[in-house]
């Protein structure tokens, strides 16, 4: 692999190689969380792969319904570096990235397969596979791949480093440790000091009961008021590590692999994967949602619509649903796989990797 930039290329030697291995587009959007899972399920392919970052002018604001196959949302840079030869499989996340996927595989002549993590933004049948999560509440289809958790993980090499490295920073804390992992407010979630004191109330009774010590982590969209509350609940011996920008201290890797077990608030989904794939036992902290009239009049209207209409429109590209962060934390809770902070303790068992049954089915795609 040889890194340039924000360019990574993935044993490329173009010309020769796509004719007896298919090459790989991976679109970089806005999200860096998107953009990890891509890049994991790239390696698990383990095909030539080229990233293409993309670069937006103010036109991705349009609804992707009226963009279609298009690249007039791509900044011109960007546009011009997509060119042939093109790809034969096209991985992308997020809203922005979809229009440029339909439009590379026009320009392909039908012939790149398109595979999308998370929601599509757009009509399902416009891509051979997509990849959903139990929060997207997709209907069910032919090319919906329900996975139970993105794909986001700790390289187990850098829990160890971190926890190497942050052993000197814990002063007189002793193990067991607790590790919490703090988020914040995300639509349509409503993470206030209100909920951060709920959660510090029941960190504290969960850190009381392991007779261990509490290690927080926040992160860059953690209120202070969340850390406040927080710090004001926990009563056990404690260290708190705030996010702040250019840290390279690897925090968060470093307190997952010190941990016993460990917290995560349910704001978002790359955390609690994380968490998961951690192989610690993981106790997910639910965030309340926002109850203001802008975020439960649209929840309103589509419990009033049949759910085979929501299927439709949804399937069609017509309407996006909001994010359902309790389906997630539901689903994980009811297989054994978390435990929902606050309540009645009980075991579990981390969940599968969905990773490699994906790759598979992509492989058959392009078999």
């Amino acid at each position: 692999m040889v890194e340039t930039g924000t360019r990574v290329r993935y044993n490329i030697v173009m010309h020769d190689v796509r004719r007896s291995a298919p090459l790989v587009w991976l679109l970089v959007g806005d999200k860096g969380g998107d953009t990890a899972q891509l890049r994991r399920l790239a390696r698990a392919l383990a095909w030539p792969t080229v990233e293409k970052p993309l670069k937006f002018n103010g036109l991705y604001r349009l609804p992707n319904r009226v963009l279609g196959a298009s690249v007039v949302s791509l900044a011109a840079p960007a546009t011009a570096d997509l060119a042939p030869p093109w790809p034969d499989l096209v991985l992308s996340s997020g809203r922005r990235t979809a229009p440029v996927a339909r439009w590379i595989r026009d320009r392909s002549g039908g012939r790149a397969k398109l595979v999308n993590v998370g929601r599509p933004w757009g009509p399902l049948a416009a891509f051979d596979l997509v990849v959903a999560m139990p929060q997207y509440q997709l209907p069910s289809g032919a090319n919906v791949w329900p996975a139970r958790l993105p794909f986001n993980r700790i390289d187990p090499a850098a829990m160890a480093e971190g926890a190497a490295g942050w052993t000197s920073r814990l002063g007189d804390l002793k193990p067991p440790f607790l590790a919490v992992l703090v988020g914040g407010s995300a639509r349509p979630l409503r993470f206030d000091a209100a909920a951060g004191h709920a959660i510090g109330r029941n960190v504290d009774v969960l850190a009381r009961g392991m007779n261990g010590a509490v290690l927080v982590v926040t992160s860059r969209r953690t209120p202070e008021a969340v850390i406040a509350a927080l710090e004001a609940e926990i009563t056990v011996p404690r260290l708190v590590h705030r996010w702040r920008a250019g840290d390279a201290s690897n925090a968060l890797a470093g307190v997952v692999g010190l941990a016993d077990r460990v917290v995560v608030t349910g704001d978002s989904a790359s955390m609690i994967a994380e968490a998961c794939h951690s192989g610690k036992p993981v106790s997910v902290a639910p965030v309340p949602l926002d109850r203001s009239w802008r975020e439960q009049l649209p929840r309103m209207v589509w419990r009033l619509l049949p759910r085979p209409v929501v299927d439709a429109l949804y399937a069609g590209g017509w309407i996006t649903l909001p994010r359902d962060m309790a389906a997630l934390w539901q689903s994980l809770a009811r297989d054994h796989h978390v435990h929902i902070l606050g309540e009645p303790m009980a075991a579990t068992t981390a969940p599968p990797d969905d990773l490699p049954a994906v790759a598979a089915r992509i492989r058959a795609l392009l078999s």
